[in-house]
C-alpha cells in the first residue's frame, strides 16, 4: 500500500458517501444508459486500479511489464487514430457533426482527450528508448506522438488543444530549467528543446495576431481555436452553467461539503436555470468541467480528494528516479489533461486512461507494509487453510458471480431489449408495446428512465401516424402508465414532467398534460421552454389569463428571446389586446405574420384578419400552393365564395399540375358544398 493507493481509495469512499447522501442516491449509484457513470463506474475504476497496481507492483523490476502494457495501449490508440484519419479524408462517416473526427468513441471531445494522452505516452516511450540508441523505436514513438497530436487537432476540441499547447510548453520549460549535464542531459538537447519552445511561442503569437484573416477563420480547426477568448467562454453555455453549478453547491452546508451526488446536476440546472441562456441547449446533466462536476457531485470533499490524485501523482513523478526528460513528459501529460478537464466532462475512455496513468505512477514508489493488513510470512494452521479453500474462496466466487450478474449482465440484457424496442418502433409491421414492456420487466434502474423516455418518443410518432387505432391505444396507455411510474420515482426532477406534458400536448390531451407541465414549471420556474409548453396548454384550455401571466414573466426574464416575443404577441391577441401587442412590438412581420397568429384569429372567427395575413404571406412566397389553398379555405369560412373561386382559378393558372384537383374543388363549391370543411 502506498499513498496513491490510499488517495484513490479515499476518493472512491468519499464519492460513495456523497452519492448516498445526495438528492437521488439510486441515480447516483446506477447512473443511466446515456452516461453509464455513477458510483458503479467509479467502483469498477477503483477495482481496475487495484488490479493493475497489484499485478504490476512497483519498483524497478516492473518497468518492463509496464512498457509492454503501454505499448498495448499505444497499439489500441493507433487503431482508433487510423479510424480518425479515415474520417479526416472522408473515407468513413463522422458520427457527430460533419468535420470533427470522433472515430468510434461517439464524440470529438472524447476522441481529443484519448489522443492527447496517447500522444504523451508515445512521447514518454520515445524518451525511454532514447537511452538505448534505437533509432527505429525512437522514430516510431516520435511519429506516433506527432500522429496522435495531428488527429487530436482534427477533433477541433479547443480545451484539449489548449491543454496540449500548455503541456508542451510546461514540458519544455521543465527540461530547460532543470535539465543539467551532470544529470545526463546535454546542452545540445536543451537547446533543441529551447528551440521547440521558442517556435511554439512565435507561432502562438503570430496566430493570435493574425487570427482574424480569412483563411484561418474559414478553417474548421484553426477557426475554432481563433475564437478562444474569455468573453467567448462567457457567451457560451458554460458561462451560464458554471455560475448555476456554484450556486447549487453552496446552497447549504451539506451540499457544500458533500455535494448533490453523481448524476444530479440536472436538479441544479432546473432550479437555478438562467433564462438568458435560451439560445443554448436546454438540458444539461453536466457542468462541462470535470472539476466543477466533482464539486457538484462530491462537494468540497469530493473535489479535494479528486485534486489530490493530481497532486500526489506530481509528487511521485518529481521524487522518482526517472530522467528529467521522462519527468517533464509525464508532468506535461497531467497539465494537458487538467486543462482539458476545465472545459469538458470525463467519460469512460478518459477515466480508464487516467486510472491507468495513476496505476503507472503508483509503480514509481514501493508501498509500506502495514501490520494490520497481515503478512504472507505468518504460518497458518491446516484448519485455517481448509476454511480458506473450501469456504472463503467459494463464497467469494459466488458473491462475485451474483454481483456480476445483477450489476452488469441484467443491465446489458435490459439495454439489448430496449434496442430491439427502438428498432420495432420504426418497423410498421412489428409495432407492439411488448418490446418496451420486455425491457422494463428487468427493472434495471440504469435503463428504466431511458426506456420510458423512448416510449414517449415512439408513441408520439405512432399516435400521429396512420396505424390501427388499437395500436395507438396500446401505446397511449403504456406511455401514460410509465410517465406516472417515473414521476413517482423522480418526483423532483422536471425532466419527466416536461416530456410527459409535452407528449400530451402534442396529442391534444390538454387535461392530462396540464398537471405535469404545472409541476415541471414549479420545479423549474425560469426555464422558458417549460413555460412555453404550459402556455400552449393554457391557451388551448381557455385559460388565457393564466397563459398571459406566464408568458409576460418569461418575456420580462429575457426580452431578446424571439420565441417569448412571438408567443407573447399571440397570447395578447388571443386576449383581445392586439393594440398593446402593436404598441410593444410595432408591426414586426415576423411576430404578426405567421401561422400562430392566424390560428388565434381563426379561433376568434376574425377571418378578415386571417385573409390579410395570408395575402402578406403570398406576397412573400407567391409559389407556395399551400398558402394559396389556405386562403381559399379562409374565404369559404368567411362565406366569400366568389373570392374563393377567383383564387382557385388563379391557382389553376399558376399550378397546372393541380388542375384536376382544383376543378373538383370548383365543382363542389359551385354545387353548394365546402370541400375544405
Amino acid at each position: 500500500v502506498n499513498t496513491i493507493t490510499i488517495a484513490v481509495t479515499l476518493f472512491t469512499v468519499i464519492v460513495l458517501i456523497a452519492d448516498l447522501l445526495g438528492v437521488n442516491p439510486l441515480r447516483s449509484i446506477w447512473s443511466n444508459s446515456e452516461r453509464m457513470e455513477g458510483f458503479m463506474t467509479i467502483a469498477h475504476l477503483w477495482a481496475y486500479f487495484m488490479v493493475l497496481s497489484s499485478v504490476f507492483g512497483s519498483g524497478e523490476i516492473v518497468k518492463k511489464d509496464w512498457f509492454r502494457f503501454l505499448n498495448i495501449i499505444l497499439f489500441a490508440g493507433t487503431i482508433v487514430s487510423v479510424y480518425g484519419l479515415f474520417q479526416f479524408f472522408g473515407w468513413a462517416d463522422i458520427h457527430q457533426g460533419s468535420t470533427r473526427v470522433d472515430a468510434s468513441l461517439g464524440n470529438s471531445a472524447y476522441m481529443a482527450v484519448y489522443m492527447l494522452i496517447n500522444a504523451f505516452i508515445a512521447g514518454y516511450m520515445a524518451i525511454v528508448v532514447f537511452s538505448r540508441k534505437s533509432k527505429i523505436l525512437i522514430g516510431i514513438y516520435s511519429f506516433l506522438a506527432i500522429f496522435f497530436s495531428f488527429i487530436m487537432f482534427q477533433t477541433a476540441t479547443r480545451g484539449t488543444i489548449l491543454g496540449w499547447i500548455g503541456a508542451i510548453f510546461i514540458s519544455c520549460a521543465i527540461y530547460i530549467i532543470f535539465g543539467r549535464k551532470e544529470k545526463g542531459q546535454s546542452n545540445h538537447s536543451r537547446m533543441i528543446v529551447g528551440g521547440i519552445m521558442l517556435t511554439l511561442i512565435i507561432l502562438s503569437t503570430l496566430f493570435y495576431k493574425y487570427r482574424n484573416i480569412e483563411w484561418i477563420k474559414n478553417n474548421q480547426v484553426l477557426g475554432r481555436i481563433a475564437t478562444i477568448s474569455i468573453s467567448d467562454v462567457k457567451t457560451q453555455a458554460r458561462g451560464y452553467v458554471w455560475p448555476m453549478a456554484l450556486k447549487g453547491v453552496f446552497k447549504n452546508p451539506k451540499t457544500a461539503i458533500f455535494g448533490w451526488g453523481q448524476e444530479n446536476f440536472n436538479y441544479i440546472f432546473n432550479e437555478y436555470y438562467n433564462p438568458k441562456m435560451w439560445a443554448h441547449e436546454q438540458w444539461f446533466d453536466r457542468a462541462h468541467s470535470v472539476f466543477i462536476d466533482w464539486l457538484v457531485a462530491g462537494g468540497l470533499l469530493g473535489l479535494i480528494s479528486y485534486l489530490a490524485l493530481y497532486i500526489i501523482s506530481l509528487i511521485y513523478i518529481c521524487k522518482s528516479d526517472l530522467t528529467i526528460g521522462q519527468k517533464s513528459i509525464l508532468i506535461g501529460l497531467i497539465i494537458g489533461y487538467g486543462v482539458h478537464n476545465i472545459f469538458v466532462f470525463d467519460n469512460q475512455t478518459s477515466y480508464v486512461m487516467f486510472f491507468t496513468f495513476l496505476a503507472f505512477v503508483h509503480s514509481f514508489k514501493n508501498g509500506k507494509k502495514y501490520s494490520w493488513l497481515g503478512s504472507s510470512t505468518i504460518s497458518r494452521s491446516e484448519d485455517s487453510i481448509t476454511v480458506q479453500n473450501y469456504i472463503s474462496i467459494p463464497m467469494i466466487i459466488i458473491l462475485f458471480g451474483l454481483t456480476f450478474y445483477f450489476v452488469n449482465i441484467r443491465v446489458i440484457q435490459a439495454n439489448s431489449r430496449l434496442i430491439k424496442a427502438l428498432y420495432s418502433c420504426t418497423d410498421s409491421k412489428n409495432l407492439s408495446t411488448q418490446f418496451f414492456e420486455n425491457a422494463l420487466k428487468i427493472n434495471s434502474y440504469t435503463i428504466n428512465q431511458e426506456a420510458r423516455e423512448q416510449i414517449i418518443s415512439c408513441s408520439s410518432r405512432i399516435i400521429g401516424s396512420n396505424v390501427p387505432s388499437q395500436i395507438k391505444t396500446d401505446f397511449y396507455n403504456l406511455t401514460k402508465k410509465e410517465i406516472e411510474n417515473q414521476t413517482i420515482i423522480t418526483p423532483n426532477d422536471a425532466r419527466i414532467f416536461i416530456l410527459g406534458g409535452a407528449f400530451f400536448n402534442n396529442i391534444r390531451d390538454w387535461n392530462t398534460g396540464r398537471p405535469l407541465l404545472e409541476k415541471a414549471h414549479e420545479l423549474s420556474p425560469t426555464k422558458q421552454s417549460i413555460t412555453f409548453d404550459l402556455v400552449n396548454n393554457y391557451v388551448n384550455s381557455n385559460k388565457i389569463k393564466e397563459a398571459l401571466d406566464l408568458i409576460q414573466k418569461a418575456y420580462e426574464d429575457s426580452p431578446d428571446n424571439p420565441a417569448s416575443q412571438s408567443i407573447y404577441v399571440t397570447v395578447l391577441i388571443g386576449n383581445d389586446e392586439e393594440k398593446k401587442a402593436r404598441e410593444m412590438f410595432g408591426d414586426d412581420p415576423i411576430l404578426f405574420v405567421n401561422e400562430q397568429v392566424i390560428s388565434v384569429y381563426a379561433s376568434q372567427e376574425k377571418y378578415n384578419k386571417v385573409i390579410e395575413i395570408y395575402k402578406q404571406l403570398i406576397a412573400q412566397n407567391p409559389n407556395d400552393i399551400q398558402i394559396h389553398a389556405s386562403l381559399v379555405a379562409t374565404y369559404m369560412a368567411n362565406k366569400q365564395t366568389y373570392l374563393a373561386l377567383q383564387e382557385l382559378r388563379l391557382i389553376k393558372d399558376m399550378f397546372p399540375d393541380a388542375k384536376d384537383q382544383i376543378d373538383q374543388f370548383i365543382k363542389e363549391i359551385q354545387g353548394g358544398r365546402n370541400p375544405f370543411q
